[in-house]
């Protein structure tokens, strides 16, 4: 059901006109996805890069960019644990991670509290179901 959710909610917010960040839902459920390390995802990461290379000159950058996000989660819980205290490291590393693949470093300076703290509250989410 949560897969479901996430998956419209992405596909409605690249469905708006405005500029709306979809990274603030898509690298979090990314995270929750490698978390539970289940087989049967890949098709889900598979829908996700082709949502997000909907609207861009480069499709191929997008699954570049997801590609990179599943070995890199996945090398983190290699050896660390889906928790309160990680959480931060990780909204952190997305907040960076998405500036880089927009390209917009403009933003990185004016909003960053605020956009980590958005990452932050989606990952808590996804880590309260998660470890349910």
């Amino acid at each position: 059901m949560l897969n479901l959710i996430s998956i419209v909610l992405i596909f409605f917010l690249d469905s708006f006109p405005v500029d709306i960040s979809k990274g603030v839902i898509i690298l979090p459920y990314i995270l929750y996805l490698v978390y539970r390390a289940k087989r049967r995802e890949l098709i889900i990461y598979i829908i996700l890069a082709t949502i997000l290379s909907l609207h861009t000159r480069y499709p191929v950058l997008s699954f570049i960019f997801v590609g990179i996000n599943l070995i890199f989660y996945r090398i983190y819980f290699r050896y660390f644990n889906y928790n309160f205290g990680n959480i931060l490291i990780l909204s952190v590393i997305q907040f960076v991670s998405w500036q880089i693949y927009i390209a917009d470093t403009s933003q990185i300076g004016a909003t960053i509290i605020l956009d980590i703290g958005i990452y932050f509250f989606i990952n808590l989410l996804y880590m309260r179901r998660a470890t349910r």
